[in-house]
Formats: C-alpha cells, sequence, structure tokens
C-alpha cells in the first residue's frame, strides 16, 4: 500500500529530518510512502479536512506554540478518525500523557530524540493495529461468526481487577449502582471481579470481556502488562487503566504496550468514573456495528 504520513512540528530542522529519515529505506508502505509537512497546526487541518487530503498516519510533535500536539491531534480524531496518531515530544508531564489518552486517544508516544528504526517501527506497529481494528469491524458474515459477532444483545461483561479488596469492592459497589443495574430479569452489567492478574486473563481466555479496569500497581503483574496480554487474547475489550501515582513513563507504557483507552486516577468522583465507562461501553458497540 501506499502511505500517507502527514507530519507537523514548528521547527523546521525537525520536519526535514523526519522527512529525511521516513524516505530512506526500509518504507513503511509496501507501493512507497507519500509525505505532507507543515509547521502551522491550523494550516495542516486545513488540509485534513479537504477532499483529498487523507492520511493514513499523522506525527505531530506536542510543544507547539499555536496549538499543542494534543489539542492538534484530537480535532484531527474528528475529521479523520481513522488515521493513526503518533505524539512526538521531548518531555512531558503527566497531565499531558493522561490528556493524550484521554482526549486525543494517540495510538504511541514517541520521545526525543528518536531512533529512526524505532520512529519506523512505531509507525508500522500502529498501522497494523489498525487494519487489524478494521478486520475486526468487518461484517459477521465476512469476519466469521463468534461470541463477539454482530450486535451485543447480552449484559456488557465488565472485569475489575485490583489486588486491594476494599478499593476492588467499592469500585463494584459504585458500577453495579448498589445492584440496580446488575440484577433483574434484564441486567445492563456482568460485573466479574479479581484480585489476581492471572485469574483475570484466565477468565478472559474463557470467556472476553467487554471492557476492563485493571489497578497498575498490583504486585503479581502491573496493570500495564495485564491489559497488553489482554489485548492479544481480546482485541475487542476497551482497556481503562486505573492507579493513584501516575508518572510519565508509566502513562506512555499504558499508550505504547497496553493501548489504553482511558486512564482514571484515584480516588476517583462517582460521576465522571460512570460517565468514562458509558462512553467507553458506546464505543465497543460500535465496534460491532460498524
Amino acid at each position: 500500500m501506499l502511505c500517507r504520513l502527514l507530519v507537523v512540528d514548528d521547527d523546521q530542522h525537525v520536519l526535514n529530518a523526519l522527512r529525511r529519515e521516513l524516505l530512506r529505506p526500509p518504507h513503511i508502505g509496501t507501493e512507497g510512502i507519500e509525505i505532507e509537512t507543515f509547521r502551522l497546526p491550523t494550516e495542516a487541518l486545513q488540509r485534513a479536512a479537504e477532499a483529498d487530503g487523507y492520511f493514513d498516519a499523522a506525527i505531530v510533535d506536542y510543544h507547539m506554540p499555536d496549538m499543542d500536539g494534543i489539542v492538534f491531534l484530537d480535532r484531527l480524531r474528528d475529521l479523520q478518525p481513522d488515521a493513526v496518531r503518533l505524539l512526538l515530544t521531548g518531555s512531558i508531564d503527566a497531565d499531558g500523557a493522561i490528556a493524550a489518552i484521554n482526549a486525543a486517544r494517540v495510538d504511541h508516544l514517541i520521545a526525543k530524540p528518536w531512533h529512526e528504526y524505532d520512529l519506523k517501527s512505531r509507525i508500522a506497529l500502529a498501522l497494523h493495529q489498525r487494519q487489524l481494528r478494521r478486520d475486526l469491524q468487518r461484517p459477521p458474515a465476512l469476519a466469521g461468526a463468534g461470541d463477539d459477532a454482530g450486535q451485543l444483545q447480552r449484559p456488557y461483561r465488565l472485569l475489575l481487577v485490583d489486588d486491594e479488596p476494599s478499593l476492588l469492592k467499592a469500585l463494584v459497589r459504585e458500577l453495579s449502582l448498589g445492584g440496580r443495574v446488575t440484577g433483574g430479569a434484564h441486567p445492563l452489567f456482568e460485573i466479574i471481579d479479581t484480585t489476581s492478574a492471572a485469574t483475570a486473563l484466565e477468565l478472559a481466555r474463557n470467556r472476553c470481556p467487554d471492557l476492563v479496569i485493571a489497578d497498575y500497581a498490583m504486585l503479581q503483574m502491573d496493570g500495564i502488562e495485564l491489559l497488553h496480554q489482554l489485548r492479544q487474547v481480546c482485541p475487542r475489550c476497551v482497556r481503562i487503566l486505573m492507579s493513584g501515582h501516575a508518572n510519565p513513563e508509566i502513562l506512555m507504557n499504558a499508550i505504547n504496550i497496553a493501548g489504553v483507552y482511558h486512564f482514571i486516577g484515584k480516588p476517583w468522583e462517582a460521576s465522571a468514573l460512570r460517565a468514562v465507562i458509558a462512553e467507553a461501553l458506546t464505543y465497543r458497540s460500535l465496534l460491532d456495528r460498524l
């Protein structure tokens, strides 16, 4: 395939370096690569809005004076939701990394200075993951029938993982609304909880959940590794990481390794938590409708 890349950075020297390295073999696209570069984010968005302004991936600098990379990628997502989004940065704080996850839905976060082959491998990996998502979104007649094929006609399966029993109990109580949405003849949720990452993986192998919320700081296996493994086992499962001690390195790994949909800080706010879950389950349903 021909790979079309959008590259945005307010530093012309960085743009030149990215263009030079991306055009050098080995190429990302099997039929070659086309690159359009912009120093002004507004001009790049105007180009993306044009009829022939489709891009397979966007590589965008975080620190730009007119518009930071997170705001840019969030707006690009509205214009081209299928484009792979990569954020390039020399430094990012925890708030910025959380926004990269929760607002811009960044596919990969690349640190400056980058290594040429790491840059290309991350772009290639992100494009491969996009193709897997496309394959999963094909109609059941094409994708093959299975437990998760077709529009959901059952309660959503939620898997909650935290090695602190009291916090896990509180999370179950909050999401079940005291049992009001998990009981009765037509429950909205089926909630499964465990304090063991290994048990969570075994449960997922037997029956894929629709959504997983995992704590980061667990002794047996941290939440990023757990969500990474769940991504391989149940690729349609929406993954949410929860932590009270987030730092940029953790959040970068949450993006690059686990591909998390959202990050929730501890202690959580009840209404915000329920809003995130509702949004995540809407996204999960869309995977079956597309």
